[in-house]
């Protein structure tokens, strides 16, 4: 989908400045709002669709529709997270992903299927200030759209996200060994199920390509500890690539395996 960037129709002072400096950013052409529609914005552009950057919120307008960015649950499950350190929770609600990622205070983590960054936001609040999560995204519209959603986000453990427009198979192979503790891939699923609203934006704009035994190869070459992938049941993609699913609560709908560094 080839996007512009723009402002809310009436920008607050500032934001179309910041708007310019995001096109920047994310190697997309810019286009001053001047009043206009978003579609005559787009015609003349010659977008399919329109990034609207304020100084709150990255809405990504197609089709007629306007969706605003956000990590869905992944900003519930940082606030349990933070509350379960604090004392604040029930110690036996527990998060499948942390489980299974095993992230450590100051881990760097590499996501690989950055999508909208709901486990690049959770991974961030585990591994604390001194820690780092880059996120890959293959699709430059989900990139763009995620990463300045990611930036304009009030929260502590969004300063320590990075989200890069990258398909993740010759950014590993230039990855130099054992860079990141912990490397992550969350696929698109062959079934959607459960998603939250709004989430066919996300599966029209995703990469939809399997995970493929090559790219976990390099994966594993750049991880220093090991590899986690998830997948939907029953796990296809797991068997198909010879990992073990995790244990898992009965009837859970997403299945983790690990493979080791290699």
């Amino acid at each position: 989908m080839r996007l512009v960037v723009t402002t809310p129709l009436r920008p607050a002072p500032g934001e179309e400045r910041d708007a310019l400096e995001a096109a920047g950013r994310c190697g997309l052409p810019f286009a001053a709002r001047q009043g206009r529609p978003l579609t005559r914005v787009m015609a003349g552009a010659g977008a399919e669709g329109a990034l609207v950057l304020s100084a709150a919120a990255s809405v990504l307008a197609a089709g007629g529709e306007e969706h605003r960015w956000s990590p869905g649950m992944g900003l519930l499950r940082v606030k349990r997270l933070l509350a379960r350190r604090a004392g604040a929770a029930d110690p036996t609600t527990h998060d499948p992903f942390l489980e299974a990622a095993g992230l450590r205070p100051g881990d760097a983590v590499l996501d690989c299927t950055a999508g909208l960054a709901a486990d690049a936001l959770v991974a961030a609040a585990a591994v604390g200030p001194r820690g780092r999560v880059l996120g890959l995204e293959a699709s430059p519209a989900l990139a763009a759209w995620t990463g300045e959603g990611i930036r304009r986000l009030e929260l502590e453990a969004a300063r320590r996200v990075e989200v890069v427009g990258a398909d993740h198979l010759p950014w590993l192979a230039a990855a130099a060994p054992r860079s990141f503790d912990v490397v992550l891939f969350d696929p698109m699923f062959r079934q959607a199920r459960g998603e939250p609203g709004g989430f066919d934006v996300v599966r029209r704009l995703a990469d939809g390509r399997p995970l493929s035994a090559e790219a976990l190869a390099l994966a594993r070459r750049v991880a220093r500890r090991w590899v986690l992938v998830k997948d939907g049941a029953p796990g296809w993609d797991l068997t198909r690539l010879g990992l073990i699913p995790l244990p898992s609560a009965r009837g859970a709908h997403r299945y983790y395996a690990r493979a080791g560094a290699s």
